[in-house]
């Protein structure tokens, strides 16, 4: 399928690689369709989560289990009901990253990951009972704890 993205003009995206979100993104709720970019290779991140629908909305997306090594997730019920998960679902989380000008200074929202049923192809993004945080720092200066 080819797209216009926010930040590689006109591309061919696989199919596999598109995912419908039912219910939309915090916000964007009228846009249902993203494809997931990866524009540093296969499962390199980070990777973008661009509208097939519009040029905008286009998310930086971070595999969020990188960043937190014990990064879990609880879905409830009708999360799962609506994504279609069950005991063996093949599902991935993303967190949504907030880049500014000082890129030194990028968040990940680990608290409201966009969870991904690989097998459907369906998506949502879902808030966790976890303490997880909305604007976790990814980058560390060196010698800072």
């Amino acid at each position: 399928m080819e797209i216009m993205t926010r930040d590689f003009g006109l591309i061919n995206v696989e199919e596999d690689k598109i995912f419908n979100f039912p219910s939309g993104i915090f916000a964007f709720e009228d846009c249902r369709q993203f494809a997931l970019i990866s524009p540093l290779g296969e499962n390199v991140y980070p990777m973008w989560l661009q509208s097939t629908e519009n040029v905008t909305p286009c998310f930086i997306v971070f595999d969020p289990e990188t960043i937190d090594g014990a990064y879990r997730i609880t879905l409830n019920s009708s999360e799962k009901k609506l994504l279609k998960i069950n005991d063996d679902t093949n599902i991935r989380c993303l967190s949504i990253a907030v880049v500014p000008e000082d890129y030194k200074k990028t968040t990940v929202n680990m608290k409201c990951p966009i969870v991904i049923n690989a097998d459907e192809r369906i998506a949502a993004q879902v808030i966790l009972p976890e303490k997880y945080e909305i604007r976790l720092p990814i980058y560390v200066e060196k010698g800072a704890e």
